[in-house]
């Protein structure tokens, strides 16, 4: 019987050592294991498609937050975690956080004003795209794709002074790349008086959106 009751200590002793949790920091956590911080992306940029499986948990002031790794992605690069059924990305503080051109998105998802309804895809190229699932795509966008990059890369700024009410539409495209399989960057889309705009938030900045994407968005006008 002590024999047995030791054999359960030394497994609960070990157990906890694979399972040790991250070290809080400043600004996010360090994972022991790797000496790698973790830190919180930019808020309304860079966000995880999907969770894989639980990595490491932090905790903070009696409050343990659980950190997954990033479907398709490196967990030496990013983390995820999730607050009331939505998922936020942590990265490597020793990495920066691409532009939306570094980003090289070649396809999009377009949601709803609230950005939980996703209605409508900009298909990437046939290109890119795997040839058993060719066949569900008719034609690519990821021209339309690169004129949002474009634009928000080398396009002049617009300052506008406008309120979510006085917006005529508002959608969001998850932009979506090869470079970074897991992840999606956040564009919005929006119109005010009779004009239409994107905005990236990670550089606060709004530029006058292309033609041909406010046509693919909300017809000749």
């Amino acid at each position: 019987m002590k024999r047995f009751i030791a054999f359960l200590l030394i497994a609960s002793s070990l157990l906890l050592v694979a399972c040790g949790g991250g070290e809080p920091t400043e600004l996010g956590f360090i994972d022991p294991e790797t000496g790698i911080e973790y830190v919180d992306v930019t808020p309304m940029g860079l966000y995880p498609v999907d969770k894989g499986e639980e990595f490491i948990s932090v905790n903070v002031d009696g409050e343990t937050t659980v950190y997954y790794e990033v479907e398709f992605e490196n967990t030496k690069n990013f983390l995820c975690y999730e607050i009331e059924g939505y998922y936020f990305l942590m990265r490597a503080s020793g990495i920066k956080e691409p532009t939306l051109k570094e980003f090289n998105p070649i396809a999009a998802q377009i949601y709803s004003q609230n950005n939980t309804v996703k209605f409508d895809n900009l298909f990437a190229d046939m290109e890119y795209i795997p040839e058993e699932n060719r066949d569900d795509i008719t034609q690519g966008e990821t021209a339309l794709v690169k004129q949002i990059e474009d634009a928000i890369t080398n396009g002049e700024e617009v300052t506008l002074n406008v309120k979510a009410e006085d917006l005529s539409v508002h959608f969001y495209f998850h932009m979506l790349s090869a470079d970074y399989p897991g992840l999606y960057y956040i564009v919005s889309f929006f119109g005010y008086n009779g004009r239409y705009f994107l905005r990236d938030d990670t550089i606060n900045k709004t530029v006058h959106c292309p033609r041909d994407v406010i046509i693919r968005m909300v017809g000749e006008e």
